[in-house]
C-alpha cells in the first residue's frame, strides 16, 4: 500500500501563470521544486543585472532632466542680461528704466507734490532725460441726472423711447412702459453697456433721502457727450434729462472736459502774447511805444505777409486787438489777463504758424510778443502717446506748477537680474558637485554621488560655463572684462566647510552697487552683445551664438536700387551675406556669421564699419542653447541614447524572461513525468511484491 508520509509544504509547487498544483518528489523522493527553482534562480541573474541597467539609466535620465530645469532657469536669468533685441527692449534689462518726479513753481508758493498731480509708467522703450509737464485741467466724464423720483421701485407713469449715444459710439434705443420702475430704466441702460456695441453709459440711483431718488448717467470716457435724439411720448421730458428731445440738457451735474497741459517747454507758433499792460485801456504809449502812426507786419511760416497792421502809441490795447480781429484776414487779437497784468494776444485761427516783422516804429520791440506755451489735449487723462515709452496719468490740475520727470537707467532691476544669475550658476554647481561626490580619504566614488557621475557630458558643459566666466568678454575695457571686477567671484575652494559649494559665486552687493552707479555702461558691455555701425541707418536686429568678435571689425558694403538692396557683402567676401528686402544677414563666410542688420536708407554704401563685442552673459546664454537643444542638444543625446538602451535592454530582458519561464515549464514536465514513471514502477512492484509475497505464504 503506498504511503503519503512524503507530502509537506516544501513539496508543494504552484504555477504562477496557470495556478496548477503540483506535489513534488511524491516517488523519488526528490524536492524537484527546490531543483528547478535553484536552477531557474541562477539563469535569471544575467536578467537581474539588465534590470539593475535599466533603473540606472532611469535614474540617470531623471537627473538628465533635472539638469536641464536647473540650466534652463539660468538661460532664463542669462536673456536679459545678454543685450538681445526688441523694439521696445523689454528683453534687454540694460534698457530697463525708472522715473522720478518732483514739483516747482515759479511763483514762490509751495507746489503739491508729484504725486497728488501725475502718476508715471515707464518701459524700457522710454529715453534717458527729463520731460516736463504742467496740467491746466484733467479730463472728465460728461454726467447728467434726472428729476427727483418719490419711489424707485413705484411705476414712472412714462411710455415712449429715446436714442442715447456717447460720442461717435454706437446709439441704441431705450423704450419706456408706463409700468417701468428707476431701478427698471438702470438696468436696461447697465445692460446696454456690454458687449462689442456696448453704449458707454453707466446708470446709477442716488438715493438722497425720502421721496428723492435721482438716476444718474455717467460716460465711461472723459471728454465724451452723452447725446439724445429721437424722444417719442415725452419721456426725456418726464424724466427731467431734457425738455427739447436732448437738444438741452435740464440736469447735467458734470460737463465732458478734455485734458490740457504743456509739455517739454513746447511753444505754439501761432498764438503769441506781447509783455504785460496795467489793463485792456493802457495805451501802447505806457508800454514805451514811440509816437506817431506805424505799422508792422503779420507773416505766415514762409515769410508772406497775411496782414499790415497799422497802430498809434496813442491806441489802447484793447482798441488794437479789435483793429487786428476787424481785419478778417484769419487773425484775431485779445486782450487776456496773465502774470498779474494783461497782455494783447494774436492767434492765427487755423492753428497755423505765424511771424511779425516790418515794423515801421518800435511796437515789436517795445511790447516783444513771445510764442505761448503749446497747449497739448487729450480725451482722457491716461496719455501714452505723448513721451515714447512713457504713460502719464493726471490726476489733479495746478497751473503753474511744472512736474519734472527724470528718466534714468533701473539700476535696481539690472542688479536683480545679475543676482538671478548667480543664484541660477550656484544651483548648477550644486547639482555637478553633488553627482560627482568623492570619498575625502581615498578619492573614489562617494557613496552619496548622484547618477551622473564621471558624466563626460556634465562635465563639459560645467567647464564651458566656468571658462566664460574665468575668460570673460573680449575687446572691451580692461578694467571691465570678468565679472570677478565687479564683485562676482568664485569662492576660495579651501575655505568652503561644504564641497557643494566649491566651484560656487560669491557677489560683493557694495562692489557691484558703486560699478553699477559709477560705470553702467561698461557693466553692460562686459555682459551683453554691444554693436555700433558708423553710419547711423545700419541697426542690430539679431545675433547668435555663432557670430564672433574681430578685433579689427567688420566692412559692411551695399548696393541698393532705392527700394530695396540689390547686393551685401560683408569684407569684401563673396557669399558672406544674405538679404531680403533691406534686412541682410551674415552667413558663415565670415567671423560675422548669424549677425542680422536692418538698413533705412537708400542708395550704395560702402565701408561701413561694423563692430560689436560678444559680452559673458551672451556667451554663456548660446554655450546652453547649444546643450538645452531640445533636437540636437548635447543633454537631449544623452537622454535619447540611454532611452533606446532601455528600450533594447528591456527588449532582451522580456526574451530571456520568455525563455526562462519556457524552460521552466519543460523542467517540470520532466520531472513530473518522471514521478509519474517512478509511481507507475512502483505500482507493478507493489504488484508483483504482493504475487510473491501471496506465493510464499501459500507455499508455506
Amino acid at each position: 500500500m503506498t504511503t503519503t508520509s512524503g507530502i509537506n509544504l516544501s513539496n508543494v509547487g504552484v504555477d504562477s501563470t496557470t495556478g496548477k498544483v503540483t506535489f513534488s518528489g511524491l516517488s523519488s523522493g526528490l524536492d524537484y521544486q527546490s531543483i528547478i527553482n535553484g536552477i531557474i534562480t541562477a539563469k535569471t541573474v544575467p536578467v537581474d543585472n539588465l534590470k539593475t541597467t535599466i533603473t540606472d539609466n532611469t535614474k540617470k535620465i531623471t537627473a538628465y532632466n533635472d539638469l536641464k530645469s536647473l540650466l534652463q532657469t539660468l538661460q532664463d536669468a542669462l536673456s536679459k542680461l545678454r543685450g538681445a533685441v526688441s523694439v521696445d527692449g523689454s528683453t534687454n534689462v540694460f534698457q530697463a528704466k525708472d522715473v522720478f518726479a518732483s514739483t516747482t513753481r515759479a511763483d514762490g508758493q509751495a507746489p503739491s507734490s508729484a504725486s497728488n498731480l501725475v502718476g508715471v509708467t515707464v518701459t524700457n522703450a522710454a529715453t534717458l532725460g527729463s520731460h516736463t509737464i504742467e496740467v491746466q485741467r484733467t479730463a472728465t466724464s460728461h454726467k447728467l441726472g434726472t428729476k427727483a423720483v418719490s419711489s424707485t421701485a413705484t411705476a414712472l407713469g412714462l411710455a415712449g423711447s429715446f436714442d442715447m449715444q456717447v460720442g461717435s459710439g454706437p446709439s441704441k434705443t431705450f423704450t419706456i412702459s408706463a409700468t417701468d420702475t428707476l431701478q427698471d430704466l438702470r438696468d436696461r441702460i447697465n445692460a446696454a453697456n456690454t458687449g462689442s456695441s456696448a453704449t458707454g453709459v453707466s446708470a446709477s440711483i442716488v438715493s438722497v433721502g425720502t421721496g428723492q431718488n435721482y438716476l444718474v448717467l455717467t460716460a465711461d470716457q472723459t471728454g465724451q457727450t452723452i447725446h439724445f435724439s429721437n424722444e417719442t411720448g415725452g419721456v426725456l421730458s418726464g424724466l427731467g434729462i431734457s425738455n427739447d428731445g436732448g437738444t438741452t440738457l435740464s440736469n447735467q451735474l458734470q460737463a465732458p472736459q478734455t485734458a490740457l497741459f504743456y509739455a517739454d517747454g513746447l511753444l505754439d507758433s501761432s498764438k503769441w502774447d506781447t509783455k504785460a499792460f496795467s489793463g485792456p485801456t493802457a495805451t501802447l504809449a505806457s508800454g514805451g511805444v514811440s509816437a506817431g502812426s506805424h505799422s508792422f507786419e503779420i507773416r505766415d511760416a514762409s515769410g508772406a505777409v497775411i496782414q499790415t497792421v497799422s497802430y498809434s502809441d496813442t491806441d489802447s490795447l484793447q482798441t488794437l486787438a479789435s483793429n487786428i480781429t476787424a481785419g478778417g484776414l484769419g487773425v484775431t487779437a485779445s486782450v487776456v489777463q496773465s502774470d498779474g497784468g494783461y497782455k494783447l494776444q494774436i492767434v492765427k485761427t487755423d492753428g497755423a504758424s505765424i511771424a511779425f516783422g516790418g515794423d515801421t516804429g518800435n511796437f515789436l520791440t517795445a511790447t516783444a510778443p513771445a510764442k505761448e506755451n503749446l497747449l497739448i489735449e487729450r480725451s482722457s487723462n491716461t496719455i501714452s502717446d505723448l513721451f515714447n515709452g512713457v504713460t502719464l496719468s493726471l490726476y489733479g490740475a495746478e497751473p503753474g506748477t511744472t512736474v519734472k520727470l527724470d528718466i534714468d537707467r533701473d539700476l535696481s532691476a539690472v542688479k536683480t537680474q545679475i543676482e538671478s544669475f548667480v543664484t541660477a550658476y550656484n544651483a548648477v554647481r550644486h547639482f555637478v558637485n553633488e553627482q560627482n561626490q568623492t570619498d575625502s580619504s581615498t578619492g573614489a566614488k562617494s557613496a552619496d554621488a548622484g547618477p551622473l557621475y564621471g558624466s563626460r557630458t556634465l562635465s563639459s558643459i560645467a567647464q564651458a560655463l566656468s571658462s566664460v566666466i574665468g575668460n570673460g568678454t573680449q575687446g572691451v575695457s580692461k578694467a571691465f572684462s570678468v565679472i570677478a571686477q565687479i564683485g562676482i567671484d568664485f569662492v576660495d575652494n579651501n575655505t568652503v566647510t561644504d564641497p557643494l559649494d566649491k566651484d560656487t559665486l560669491k557677489l560683493d552687493e557694495t562692489k557691484l552697487d558703486s560699478m553699477l552707479t559709477a560705470n553702467p555702461e561698461d557693466v553692460r558691455r562686459m555682459f551683453a552683445f554691444d554693436f555700433s555701425s558708423s553710419d547711423p541707418r545700419v541697426s542690430l536686429l539679431d545675433f547668435n551664438g555663432a557670430t564672433a568678435y574681430s578685433q579689427t571689425g567688420y566692412t559692411l558694403n551695399l548696393t541698393d536700387d532705392g527700394t530695396n538692396l540689390t547686393g551685401a557683402d560683408i569684407n569684401g567676401v563673396a557669399g558672406s551675406t544674405t538679404f531680403s528686402g533691406n534686412t541682410i544677414t551674415a552667413t558663415n563666410a565670415t567671423g560675422a556669421n548669424g549677425l542680422k542688420l536692418f538698413y533705412s536708407g537708400t542708395g550704395d554704401l560702402s565701408n561701413v564699419s561694423i563692430n560689436f563685442t560678444v559680452g559673458a552673459a551672451t556667451q554663456m546664454f548660446f554655450d546652453l542653447q547649444s546643450a538645452l537643444d531640445a533636437s540636437s542638444g548635447s543633454i537631449q543625446s544623452e537622454v535619447d541614447a540611454l532611452t533606446d538602451q532601455n528600450t533594447q535592454t528591456q527588449t532582451r530582458v522580456d526574451s530571456m524572461l520568455a525563455s526562462i519561464d519556457y524552460q521552466k515549464t519543460l523542467l517540470t514536465e520532466k520531472f513530473t513525468n518522471m514521478e509519474t514513471q517512478l509511481a507507475q514502477m512502483q505500482s507493478i512492484l507493489d504488484s508483483i511484491k504482493q504475487t510473491t509475497d501471496a506465493w510464499s505464504q501459500k507455499n508455506n
